[in-house]
């Protein structure tokens, strides 16, 4: 088979007023093998197109001609760009999920001996994983093309938060206390917001950028942790 033609995305298209207007319809799942493998075709269109394109750009026939398929296979799998947003934020935030994950099964932070340096190292893994894929940025850090896309980026920060907490609980000894938990999300949008912020402004998570989103991180999280924390005689050193 010869190579498809590059799809061209348009930009700011008048077809986007109506995405605004009203809250998107549930994505349908895939039930049966074929509509499965469209369903991840359409998706994988997407990504492949948000390597150059904007993701407030693209549009339903945008995608279908990258995946090759319908206008209409892509409207039936997935009602709104909004929803194709969110489908692949929930998906780049597990990618970054596992990572997180590798690093600690694979002992890569035991050079922290600290609960700064350990934090720091995290959001370091997870700077690096965004400044290496675009698709990723305009996902999770491009504009929200609804409501729902906001709530659902709280939520994976509620998920990444919890997680840090988790990982430091598990390396040091943190005495617990009321609403650490909410912290730690509240944290998790804290870099967010200088993430998004740098990525909108420059394509990328610059150095500065990430060192005064650790400056603000660190300093809101000693607000509840104290400056030094031991390491649990349990941990691997």
């Amino acid at each position: 088979m010869g190579r498809r033609p590059k799809t061209t995305v348009r930009p700011k298209s008048t077809h986007r007023k109506q995405r605004a207007e009203a809250a998107p319809r549930e994505t349908l799942s895939p039930l049966q093998d074929r509509s499965r493998v469209r369903h991840e075709e359409i998706i994988k269109a997407a990504a492949r197109l948000l390597k150059h394109a904007n993701i407030e750009d693209l549009s339903h026939q945008d995608i279908a001609t990258e995946a090759g398929v319908s206008k209409p296979s892509v409207h039936y799998h997935f009602p709104t760009i909004a929803a194709i947003q969110r489908e692949l934020g929930r998906r780049f935030d597990d990618e970054l999920t596992v990572r997180f994950e590798t690093l600690q099964a694979e002992g890569m932070l035991r050079r922290a001996r600290t609960w700064q340096d350990y934090a720091r190292a995290l959001a370091s893994a997870a700077r690096d994983y965004f400044n290496s894929s675009r698709p990723a940025c305009e996902a999770l850090y491009g504009p929200m093309l609804h409501r729902e896309n906001r709530l659902a980026s709280f939520t994976y920060n509620t998920s990444n938060g919890i997680g840090l907490l988790k990982a430091l609980q598990r390396r040091f000894e943190i005495v617990p206390q009321q609403n650490l938990e909410e912290a730690f999300v509240y944290n998790a949008e804290i870099l967010d917001l200088f993430w998004a912020s740098s990525y909108l402004r420059y394509g990328q998570i610059t150095d500065r950028a990430f060192e005064e989103s650790m400056r603000a991180s660190l300093g809101y999280l000693r607000n509840f942790l104290p400056e030094i924390v031991p390491i649990r005689s349990t941990a691997k050193v």
